[in-house]
């Protein structure tokens, strides 16, 4: 008994000094314990709540602070009676070639029939800024081999500060390149158009989509289009598509890679058509479509398209008339001299020049 008695008092006093061992090294009872810096503890859940539960009292300041800032609506509300309505104007001889040193007293505008005061003009050489969009469909191999010869011949005429991008297009657009001022970057992007994927032809919707991607650019801008000029299966329509081109600012440049063919098996509806398409897409949006029908023409169709870009006029009004109706507004561009007379130009030798004058047929007007 006495035994057993011993070895009950030696286990109570090991328990004993095991709690006071463990107290006096700070192992408490979690809520007797200070919550420390590092690592995640039982109440990490209120502090995540705090935030959550200070919104109400923040939210009414930062309603208060919202009449000080812009509305974008009314930057938008404000631009449409500030901002200029810009128009790039070509004048071109009878070659196609620009004829230069013209200045703003030889420009009359009219919008809707109205004549208009010339507040901006620009005639100076610039850069090119050029989106080289090109027909990649598998519909018809003959006119792939065609397009990708053009896009190349086009790297010939780029200078260093020229700024070029490439997308191509089937079913749909798919950008190669961003705008860039390296030509090897234009090279590769050309590089990569090997095997199309499909025999769709969506001209259309290309031209839109990189309608919308320019929109942003500033200055002067343009799309060189390598196509046959048949579309196959876009959402938008022919008229849907006009419609575009007249409210795009980047005048539209179509090369057709059909009239090789149709100059050697004949014309067909499907080539009339495309014909008619191009021309009236290019004119609608202050461009020009070519239509070359030898190999040996295009280095001079992209000298032409080149100097066309590098020696625009720029013209730029506010509109007399301040109704945000929506409604498309007719755009007159004329060359006149002091008197107002249609202008007379004379080579070197004294004889007279045929020109015209190119320029985007109109504009939207914004919607209020």
């Amino acid at each position: 008994m006495k035994t057993h008695s011993a070895v009950r008092c030696l286990t109570f006093s090991l328990v004993a000094a095991i709690l006071l061992t463990l107290l006096s090294s700070g192992f408490a009872h979690p809520q007797d314990q200070q919550p420390s810096t590092g690592g995640p503890k039982p109440d990490v859940g209120e502090t995540v709540l705090v935030p959550k539960k200070t919104t109400p009292s923040t939210a009414p300041k930062q309603e208060e602070k919202k009449p000080e800032k812009i509305n974008p609506s009314e930057i938008f509300t404000l631009s449409t009676t500030t901002t200029l309505v810009n128009v790039d104007v070509l004048v071109l001889d009878s070659n196609g070639n620009p004829i230069p040193s013209l200045g703003k007293a030889n420009f009359r505008i009219f919008d809707d029939g109205v004549p208009q005061t010339i507040s901006n003009f620009g005639a100076v050489e610039a850069p090119m800024t050029v989106c080289l969009l090109i027909e990649f469909s598998n519909k018809w191999w003959g006119f792939l081999y065609l397009a990708l010869r053009d896009a190349y011949e086009f790297v010939r005429v780029i200078e260093p500060k020229d700024w070029i991008a490439v997308v191509s297009f089937d079913m749909r657009p798919e950008i190669l390149q961003d705008f860039t001022q390296n030509r090897y970057e234009v090279t590769q992007a050309l590089d990569r158009l090997r095997i199309p994927g499909f025999s769709e032809i969506n001209l259309y919707d290309a031209l839109a989509f990189t309608i919308d991607r320019m929109k942003d650019i500033q200055g002067r801008k343009a799309i060189i289009v390598i196509c046959t000029g048949i579309d196959t299966f876009s959402k938008l329509n022919y008229d849907q598509m006009l419609k575009i081109a007249r409210s795009s600012d980047a005048a539209i440049y179509p090369i057709s890679i059909l009239e090789f063919m149709t100059v050697r098996r004949g014309d067909t509806i499907d080539s009339l058509q495309a014909r008619n398409a191009l021309n009236t897409i290019a004119k609608y949006s202050g461009g020009q479509a070519y239509f070359p029908r030898f190999e040996q023409e295009m280095p001079a169709v992209y000298q032409q398209i080149a100097g066309q870009l590098r020696q625009q006029y720029s013209l730029g009004f506010t509109p007399t008339n301040p109704t945000k109706d929506g409604k498309f507004h007719k755009l007159k561009v004329e060359v006149v001299d002091a008197q107002g007379n249609p202008l007379k130009i004379v080579d070197q030798k004294g004889k007279a020049v045929k020109y015209r004058v190119v320029a985007r047929e109109g504009y939207y007007a914004p919607k209020s």
